[in-house]
């Protein structure tokens, strides 16, 4: 393993071990199985696209959040490599008050909740069933705040000194219009020095300009 994918699995939680599967009427947390052959089919595609964007991908157990009824393309988010080094450059930021559009499967809440630059992280979740299914299940310390709203009517009385956006389902050109919106929202309440961004961004930006 090289020393640049051991970081990126040391800095995330083994989701796997921490959420059990349950389910609620809209969403599911499901475990799946990475095979051998999956592992060689997304590298396969790699190569196809010229990227690496599965860089990493092992076989194993892992854990996601869907949409029912749980087709292929109502996948929220899961634990695999990908999605950890999609959310790395947030976590190694992330410092003082934080701020997180979106509550997901908590991974990300997990990874940054305990880092001694970490003084305080609010998190903003629409739905209130996925708080529900997941928030009980999640070793959160004091330092948390998680608030069921939707996050483009947020109103903030504080101001924060890092803020990022995860509240996409996948990656696509139509989500560059919500992802300027929100940091036009939310620039005049980054602390100077502060870092914001949103998940994968700059493929976002890419694939709107192609």
């Amino acid at each position: 393993m090289s020393s640049y994918i051991q970081k990126i699995e040391q800095a995330f939680p083994n989701m796997s071990a921490i959420l059990k599967p349950c389910e609620s009427e809209h969403f599911a947390l499901q475990y799946f199985t990475v095979t051998k052959e999956d592992v060689q089919m997304m590298k396969l595609r790699d190569m196809i696209h010229g990227r690496d964007e599965y860089d990493g991908f092992k076989e194993g157990t892992f854990v996601r959040l869907v949409r029912k009824p749980c087709s292929f393309g109502d996948l929220m988010i899961s634990d695999t490599f990908m999605e950890k080094k999609t959310q790395y450059d947030f976590v190694k930021a992330a410092h003082g008050d934080v701020l997180i559009g979106g509550l997901g499967m908590g991974m990300v809440l997990l990874a940054v909740q305990d880092k001694p630059s970490v003084s305080y992280v609010t998190v903003v979740e629409l739905e209130q069933e996925v708080i529900d299914l997941v928030k009980p299940q999640l070793p959160l310390n004091r330092k948390v705040t998680v608030i069921c709203q939707d996050i483009f009517a947020y109103y903030l009385r504080a101001k924060f000194d890092t803020i990022y956006f995860d509240i996409w389902d996948n990656l696509c050109g139509d989500n560059w219009e919500s992802m300027k919106k929100l940091e036009r929202k939310f620039r005049p309440k980054l602390k100077q020095g502060g870092w914001m961004s949103c998940w994968r961004k700059e493929d976002t930006r890419r694939r709107a300009n192609e």
